[in-house]
């Protein structure tokens, strides 16, 4: 019995180390996205970087965070696969309101008011509905499914736009 409690403890170490991470947060019946990132870059270039990626309205710099509205963004299921994952996270687009704190060689952003944005296909063309109506439990909690496939599909496609790449070199 033992060995079988011991045999039970290794997988579940072994199985959680491969999940990727989780950066949603869940208050008050609220769904949020929050992930720090480090950077070589200094705050000057972090709110140009930002600015220049067309990818934010409503931009604006308070001290050292920037506030911006996310333009409708789609998740790519040539990227991301579609065994599992829902139509909705596949065929919707999803927006939201950014915070994007500043420090020396780190940021955090901040992604909350998380909504779908119809395309005609599951919700009404540019009907928006939030992440809360959709991904959670009329007590408050994640719905099962939610777990499943979208929270890591979205934790993918959050990363892929707030993560800032490096530029590759050309070597010839």
């Amino acid at each position: 019995m033992k060995y079988i409690v011991i045999f039970l403890l290794q997988i579940t170490s072994i199985t959680n180390a491969q999940k990727p991470a989780n950066h949603f947060k869940l208050a008050n019946s609220e769904i949020s996205w929050q992930k720090v990132y480090e950077t070589t870059k200094t705050k000057t270039q972090l709110i140009q970087y930002f600015e220049e990626t067309g990818n934010f309205f409503s931009y604006q710099v308070i001290a050292d965070t920037i506030f911006a509205k996310l333009k409708p963004q789609s998740v790519d299921p040539k990227i991301t696969g579609v065994a599992g994952v829902p139509k909705l996270v596949n065929n919707e687009k999803y927006k939201g309101d950014v915070r994007i704190e500043l420090k020396d060689k780190k940021y955090r952003v901040t992604f909350s008011h998380l909504k779908i944005v119809g395309s005609g296909e599951i919700v009404k063309k540019n009907q928006t509905q939030t992440f809360e109506e959709n991904y959670l439990t009329s007590t408050g909690g994640y719905r099962n499914f939610f777990l499943k496939k979208p929270r890591d599909v979205y934790n993918y496609w959050f990363n892929t736009i707030f993560e800032i790449k490096a530029k590759k070199k050309d070597d010839w």
